[in-house]
């Protein structure tokens, strides 16, 4: 199967770029999942409230992933994050994790009285709101956060980004 360019009107770049970015949202909803559930393990409950906070702590311990690993291998930006970067990455994780939030909750409403088990219930509200939320960061992160740098800014292949400064 050849590779190429997804669309050069919407700028997608290569069909590579989501193959990365689908690898990057698989390592990072691993993360957000398997806190989810340690807190769920640790703090069980039906109470759909509850669950959207340990959503948050989860969905958040996730973002921190994403970010780095979007800029650097998914969307191949070199230079190190700038404020800009940052503060509209903060601002689409506020934005995502209001819709997953909101998503969870009505999934938790409605599965609850269905789904005995809290930890089959937390995760059956969990996957709709990923599959939801994972179209609506792509878009955000290749279309704002990520589309003020030209191409001529990429990393190349066979070499490493730089370390952000702490």
């Amino acid at each position: 199967m050849k590779c190429v360019k997804v669309s050069p009107i919407l700028g997608m770049g290569t069909c590579w770029q989501v193959a990365r970015y689908c690898l990057v949202g698989a390592a990072n909803t691993l993360i957000d999942v398997g806190i989810l559930n340690v807190l769920l393990w640790r703090f069980p409950t039906h109470n759909v409230h509850l669950l959207v906070v340990e959503n948050s702590v989860a969905y958040a311990s996730g973002a921190v992933s994403s970010f780095f690993l979007n800029k650097y291998w998914t969307f191949r930006r070199r230079q190190r994050p700038t404020r800009r970067e940052g503060g509209r990455f903060l601002l689409s994780v506020a934005l995502e994790l209001v819709s997953s939030n909101g998503l969870l909750w009505l999934a938790g409403m409605a599965l609850s009285p269905f789904i005995a088990n809290v930890t089959v219930w937390g995760n059956a509200s969990k996957l709709l709101a990923v599959a939801v939320g994972a179209v609506l960061s792509y878009l955000l992160m290749r279309f704002w956060i990520f589309a003020s740098g030209t191409q001529d800014r990429a990393i190349p292949p066979g070499t490493s980004p730089p370390t952000a400064e702490v």
